[in-house]
């Protein structure tokens, strides 16, 4: 009897641990996803498309209690014109990650614009700003840029008690999303 309820103690171990793997695994999913879905909208309806974490609880018209949110904007834009607003005609989407699982963490490249004249920030300006709304645009033409700070990083996603964690890696040149490999910190 006492050989059975180890072998069972140990079992609801491994179960409860592979439940948070794959509840971690199935929030990097569902993130890339709504990345990648944002690039497809913006390209096909020839307008940008915002993709906005709020890590630090900034509200965003509708989506203030939502992990991150999808907007589209009023037009598409370069380096030298003014932000469009958003668009009034389509609502924002609010999304929320799997119960028990957070974005942890948004690293964006040290070196803000890698020189790219074009980038919606200069390349003179690379500083971190601390709590700061972090924000993935989007654009018609099938690039992919961060407002503030970086052009490509990682946004890291993990359990609420921050193990396992699964990057998600965003390059801007290429606009490739990736799912990187769990690992526990």
């Amino acid at each position: 009897m006492a050989i059975v309820s180890i072998i069972l103690a140990i079992g609801i171990i491994v179960l409860l641990a592979l439940l948070e793997r794959w509840r971690v695994e199935a929030a990097a999913d569902q993130f890339a996803a709504d990345l990648r879905l944002a690039h497809t909208r913006a390209t096909e309806q020839l307008t940008d498309w915002r993709v906005v974490f709020m890590p630090d609880g900034s509200p965003l018209g509708g989506c203030s209690s939502s992990d991150y949110c999808m907007v589209k904007l009023s037009g598409p834009y370069g380096s030298g014109d003014p932000a469009p607003t958003l668009d009034d005609s389509t609502d924002s989407v609010a999304r929320e990650l799997p119960d028990r699982t957070k974005i942890k963490d948004v690293t964006f490249d040290p070196d803000c614009s890698h020189g790219d004249p074009n980038a919606a920030i200069p390349p003179s300006y690379c500083g971190t700003q601390g709590g700061a709304t972090r924000t993935l645009e989007f654009n018609s033409n099938g690039t992919v840029r961060t407002l503030r700070p970086g052009q490509s990083g990682t946004v890291v996603i993990s359990s609420e008690d921050g193990s396992p964690v699964c990057p998600v890696v965003f390059n801007a040149p290429t606009s490739r999303i990736r799912i990187g490999e769990i690992s526990y910190p």
